[in-house]
């Protein structure tokens, strides 16, 4: 399999039901760029609707086609009538999200700025990975004739929901800098907000009853990463836990096109996703007993009118599948994919594909801490696994979906804890299927912090790839965007910048131990990556070749941290390229 052919899947997403039809995103690469444009199937066939294949974010009302069409430099919300010709509403910088309030249009969205003027930072959090420097926040407009903003400050809209009667908005906190949100009530006419949360905490995901009744997901428990999400009931003054971790955004696939945590009224039923082990499933919660509605898999969005269900599944053997009641559509029918098995190592899931005893070992370690693997499909599992290599993942500790205590496993231990689940799990799948090759790790992000500390702790494996890496504890504290918060909460020390403090982080860095290690180890980072910053790779990189250790470092241009799963096409096809290079040289005895 080439890199070409493992990228020309296509990906279903964004689902919006309009009478018996359901209307939708799909999305591919083609020429080196992504396109996507708006289709519908009503259960038999399907049909291209757009074609400028710049499209997406449709919504279907009174019989007009709403979707967002979008460029480089703006992105405008779009109608259109049936054999009619587009029609531009409203034009933003990027369009986060746009809802119907009665006749009005709300849309959350940025404006343009001058992106080489020079810039001021006055809060930690002036930059976000994907997003640049925040020179603009994200903020409400209403549209019914004229674009007007209406709710905007030195915070983000990050979501919004309206039953017709009343609106609901979630705001990022005034002078806050780690991420957490409270839900509000919001006056279109007088502009005044009612705070509806308590305590403080995260929200993922919100919806509004026509009753009136707001339900949202996140959890209440402050700066917490690892807390177990909850869905909320404030009327009912109920919090319930859907599966182990409520919601869809845990299951880690490489997806180009990535899943959307939503939650939908239908009537009085409110329909949430949830989250057991490596799947997440759709659930409904109405007067009885809440119901869980979807087989196995890994849902990646939905949508529910009058009744009639519609959902996006990714498995871990078919990228994107669309169901309409009964019906299935399959964007890539006629692929064939490899179905991995399942093995379990004590409390660790995890997952194999073995192509033969005597083939190389490649172990996958996600990123997170608190994400998983799953059900959810990977480009790059079944790219390597057609080309001759067993492919081995797990969900050590730490990972999402086994409740608050496993996932809580890696606060304060990193590495050594996650590290012993892995080498178990390695143990436990070579006596199974009888492995002799040798093993190479990767993983990108805290799978990259993972792949840097067994390098400097074990001499086991013959070769290691670490993306987009964590390297030294203390450094991101200053240059990652929650570097300042989230390597502190994770270490539990309340200043990081103490001697103290900064003793224990750098106990923890795989950076202080570099001296130990003599795998042979290619470093892959976005050189706008301002989640884990490219200095992170620098450093193990600079600290490898400085003592006699083969090592590269692979830098592409304008990517973030988001580079192996919506970078740049021409770089991603790149990207499996040169890891199978790094592979195939170490692993597999062939020289480049």
């Amino acid at each position: 399999m080439s890199p070409e052919e493992a990228y020309s899947i296509k990906i279903v997403a964004e689902p919006a039901l309009y009478g018996n039809k359901v209307y939708f995103t799909q999305k591919w690469i083609e020429n080196g760029e992504y396109r996507s444009s708006i289709f519908r199937f009503d259960g038999k066939s399907t049909e291209r609707v757009t074609v400028g294949g710049h499209e997406r974010s449709p919504v279907v009302r009174n019989g007009v086609l709403f979707y967002i069409r979008y460029d480089e430099n703006r992105e405008s919300i779009m109608k259109i009538r049936e054999l009619g010709e587009p029609l531009e509403i409203a034009s933003l910088k990027k369009v986060e999200r746009y809802i119907f309030h009665n006749d009005t249009l709300l849309i959350i969205g940025t404006e343009d700025t001058k992106p080489d003027d020079p810039f001021r930072a006055t809060r930690l959090n002036y930059r976000f990975d994907s997003r640049g420097l925040i020179r603009s926040r994200k903020a409400l407009y209403a549209f019914n004739g004229t674009l007007n903003k209406v709710l905007t400050g030195d915070f983000d809209v990050v979501d919004v929901a309206s039953n017709g009667n009343k609106i609901v908005v979630a705001i990022s906190y005034r002078n806050e800098d780690a991420g957490l949100a409270d839900l509000y009530y919001f006056s279109l006419e007088d502009g005044l907000e009612t705070k509806i949360t308590d305590g403080t905490g995260i929200v993922s995901s919100m919806a509004l009853s026509r009753s009136g009744d707001v339900a949202f997901t996140g959890h209440r428990e402050g700066i917490k990463p690892w807390a177990v999400k909850k869905l909320f009931l404030p009327a009912e003054n109920k919090q319930l836990v859907l599966g182990k971790h409520t919601g869809n955004g845990s299951v880690i696939s490489d997806l180009f096109q990535g899943g959307r945590e939503r939650m939908v009224y239908d009537g009085d039923t409110l329909y949430c996703t949830g989250q057991i082990g490596g799947e997440s499933y759709l659930y409904s919660i109405g007067g009885g007993p809440i119901e869980k509605i979807t087989e196995s898999g890994a849902i990646q969005d939905f949508d529910v009118l009058n009744g009639i269900l519609c959902t996006v599944t990714s498995t871990s053997s078919k990228p994107s599948l669309l169901r309409l009641g009964n019906a299935i559509y399959d964007p890539n029918n006629g692929t064939r994919f490899q179905t991995p098995e399942k093995l379990v190592q004590g409390n660790v899931e995890g997952w194999c594909l073995i192509k033969s005893p005597e083939a190389p070992n490649i172990l996958f370690v996600h990123g997170g801490p608190h994400m998983a693997y799953g059900e959810a499909f990977v480009i790059e599992f079944q790219y390597f696994y057609q080309n001759g290599y067993n492919v081995i993942y797990c969900n050590p500790r730490g990972s999402s979906g086994y409740g608050e205590e496993f996932s809580s496993g890696c606060v304060e231990d990193w590495g050594e804890g996650p590290a012993k689940d892995l080498m178990d799990f390695i143990k436990r799948a070579a006596m199974k299927y009888s492995l002799t090759g040798k093993f190479g790790i990767t993983g990108g992000s805290y799978g990259g912090y993972m792949t840097n500390w067994m390098i400097t702790h074990t001499d086991f494996f013959k070769a290691a790839i670490s993306e987009r890496c964590v390297s030294n504890l203390v450094s991101m504290c200053g240059t990652s965007d929650i570097g300042f918060w989230f390597n502190a909460v994770y270490m539990g020390v309340s200043d990081p910048w103490n001697p103290q403090s900064m003793e224990k982080m750098m106990r923890h860095s795989p950076i202080s131990y570099v001296k130990n290690a003599n795998t042979p180890t290619l470093f892959i980072h976005g050189e706008q990556d301002y989640r884990c910053p490219i200095e992170q790779a620098e450093q193990m990189f600079v600290g490898l070749r400085m003592n006699g250790v083969n090592s590269e470092l692979l830098r592409y241009q304008g990517d973030s941290h988001e580079h192996a799963r919506a970078g740049k096409p021409r770089n991603m096809l790149h990207r499996l390229s040169a890891k199978k290079e790094w592979f195939d040289r170490y692993l597999a005895g062939v020289m480049q």
